[in-house]
């Protein structure tokens, strides 16, 4: 079929501009940080960097692994201005679950990694399954591990009993937590341990569970 209109290339991010680029959506401090998440060798960022490459590839692995939009991995900030970049912008301002017009649910998504939490940008939910657990009136975030992907409650910081998502100096992890008189007892590694109220950071509460059997 005929195209009334040739399709061009963009102006991709190249050298530099694209490994930094790929550092700050990564939430990774230098070169190391970042070829130990990505399994790509330092010395392959160096050459990029030297001879203004980039890669393809972790732009659709990024983009399928951890939902980050192509346009924020491809492009220059400035080009990133049609109307669906201007959505996406939008939507980044808060982290409350927000409607959609076409019955669905936009969650803020991370990705729970070595203790870091790595921003993935937005999915979409049901309206009526969350509807359906009952979390309408919740203040959810995704988060995903190895081993499940999980929602999590921004207004149960107040911990009593169950799975919780914490941040210690900084690290962040699901642990299960249990309010003693005085302390929290939290559960690592099968071993438990008892800690001051005001000693961890509650983000909030797992509510919901997806993992495969």
């Amino acid at each position: 079929m005929k195209q009334d209109k040739k399709i061009m290339p963009f102006e991709y991010q190249k050298g530099r501009e694209f490994t930094d680029n790929l550092k700050k959506v990564l939430n990774c401090r230098n070169l190391e940080e970042l070829s130990e998440i990505l399994d790509v060798p330092k010395s392959t960022f160096t050459t990029w960097n030297a001879h203004d490459r980039t890669s393809h590839e972790l732009m659709v692995r990024l983009h399928l692994a951890m939902g980050i939009p192509l346009k924020e991995l491809a492009l220059r900030p400035e080009d990133r201005t049609n109307d669906t970049s201007q959505k996406v912008a939008t939507y980044h301002s808060s982290e409350r679950s927000i409607s959609s017009p076409t019955g669905s649910v936009i969650i803020k998504s991370y990705c729970l990694t070595n203790g870091k939490l790595l921003e993935t940008g937005e999915i979409l939910y049901p309206a009526r399954r969350i509807n359906g657990f009952g979390l309408e009136n919740s203040e959810l975030i995704e988060i995903e591990t190895n081993q499940s992907v999980v929602l999590v409650d921004k207004k149960e910081n107040d911990a009593m009993n169950g799975n919780y998502l914490i941040g210690i100096d900084g690290r962040y992890s699901i642990n299960q937590v249990q309010r003693l008189p005085g302390k929290l007892a939290i559960a690592f590694d099968g071993q438990t341990i008892e800690v001051h109220d005001g000693d961890i950071d509650v983000i909030g509460k797992v509510v919901l569970e997806t993992k495969p059997k």
